[in-house]
């Protein structure tokens, strides 16, 4: 298990293009991050001069500034949702990142439940296919509907109904210890539940969402839990720092040194 940087939270007192080459000179060489607000090739210049490594990517879920957290529940953006999902997993093979983060979106009023379910199904049994192709993996997270109502699929459960349901060894959960400790359930028990499903692991403490260490997250707990289920992913440290991202990416890894990164430098 290695951790990676989320570009999305930290170090957004920079710019989008000086983040990569900030977090390669706070030590790290594994970054994650949203659909970035930059051309394709900017992002992939930039994460090979960085010498990074990213480890996941989500694909356009919309102005998440606005509250929109993905339209693959829209049974009339199906075709836009589509196109974008191609334009992640392309972004996603220049840059040899092995996952794509697909967000369901909010419940919407025109349509009933299980038509936006059946919706998001069959979005993601045509997406997995395109991913397949590739080498790429497709990750649901869970977002808790008390920071944002209405979202879809806000317990772990949901999402592993969903995964369960598809059957497609492409698709897997990624899980937010966040949003798992909003929604009230115990973090470790969580991820024994989820098992081989467990795609990709994001933290930040809670309440606050700020860093590990500020909350009620045991970071140990977790990590044994994770080892339990042979989990050997990235942990994507995506809080909301309560300083500079440096200093506070410094004083996580000292209190935590298996959230530190590993000195090795990729080629």
């Amino acid at each position: 298990m290695r951790p990676a940087v989320n570009l999305g939270l930290l170090f957004t007192e920079l710019p989008w293009p000086e983040r990569f080459a900030a977090a390669a000179r706070a030590g790290f060489d594994r970054v994650e991050f949203p659909w970035p607000p930059l051309p394709h090739d900017e992002v992939t210049r930039l994460v090979r001069a960085a010498g990074l490594r990213v480890v996941l990517l989500n694909m356009d879920a919309g102005d998440l500034s606005a509250g929109e957290r993905g339209f693959s529940n829209d049974p009339r953006l199906t075709d836009r949702w589509r196109q974008r999902l191609r334009a992640a997993v392309r972004l996603a093979v220049d840059l040899d990142c092995p996952l794509v983060n697909v967000l369901a979106g909010r419940r919407l009023p025109e349509f009933g439940a299980d038509a936006q379910h059946d919706c998001l199904a069959d979005n993601l049994a045509w997406a997995a296919e395109v991913a397949a192709a590739t080498g790429r993996t497709l990750v649901v997270e869970p977002i808790n509907d008390h920071d944002i109502p209405g979202y879809l699929l806000p317990r772990v459960a949901d999402v592993l109904a969903l995964i369960d349901r598809l059957g497609h060894d492409r698709v897997r959960l990624q899980l937010d210890t966040y949003h798992v400790a909003v929604m009230g359930d115990d973090v470790p028990a969580t991820v024994a539940t989820a098992g081989a499903r467990l795609g990709h692991v994001q933290i930040a403490d809670h309440p606050g969402r700020h860093e590990p260490g500020t909350g009620d997250l045991d970071v140990d707990a977790l990590l044994a839990a994770l080892a339990g289920v042979g989990y050997t992913g990235a942990l994507g440290l995506e809080y909301l720092p309560t300083g500079p991202s440096a200093a506070s990416l410094a004083a996580v890894t000292a209190r935590y040194p298996r959230l530190a990164p590993s000195r090795e430098r990729l080629p």
